[in-house]
């Protein structure tokens, strides 16, 4: 019987001390969340992205080279054959501007989306200097992102994805 409460007492303390550790790993602000999503990306963390990621079927997302992602569908499977053809990523920050007012927030963002592909038995590296644009509800204490828009912020780039 002791043992039995024994048991019961520490799965008790595990399963509060489990809780407690995901509630504080939410990111408490639009910025926090806009960067824990980032962070997640370079991870390829697709279960901490979908988790922060609006999944309503109407939300329309826009990325490079014309990608538009329709609902959260369209958006994971793009974001899975990214990770499964990137061997790394890494997605520095060079400036983040946010701005909310009640529930809703919006953001501008600069960054480099860094990949490594794998050609031959190398990587090859590839900096893609990004600008994005998005905005962010919070739904039940939670910042979730909407929909964004990403484009180069450099015109070379985006005239080499442009077939003739």
């Amino acid at each position: 019987m002791f043992r039995l409460r024994h048991v019961a007492w520490w799965s008790l303390v595990l399963f509060i001390g489990t809780a407690t550790t995901v509630i504080a790993a939410e990111p408490s602000d639009p910025e926090s969340a806009i960067r824990r999503m980032i962070r997640a990306n370079a991870e390829k963390d697709l279960a901490t992205l979908s988790r922060m990621m609006a999944h309503d079927a109407d939300i329309i997302s826009y990325a490079v080279a014309g990608r538009k992602y329709v609902g959260w569908d369209e958006l994971e499977r793009g974001l899975r054959d990214e990770f499964v053809n990137a061997q790394k990523l890494e997605i520095p920050i060079h400036e983040l501007k946010v701005w909310s007012k009640g529930d809703l927030a919006w953001y501008a963002m600069e960054l480099d989306y860094i990949r490594y592909v794998a050609e031959g038995n190398q990587l090859k590296r590839m900096v893609l200097p990004m600008q994005e644009t998005g905005v962010l509800e919070r739904r039940d204490g939670r910042w979730v992102l909407l929909s964004w828009h990403e484009s180069f912020r450099s015109t070379q780039f985006s005239q080499s994805l442009v077939q003739p």
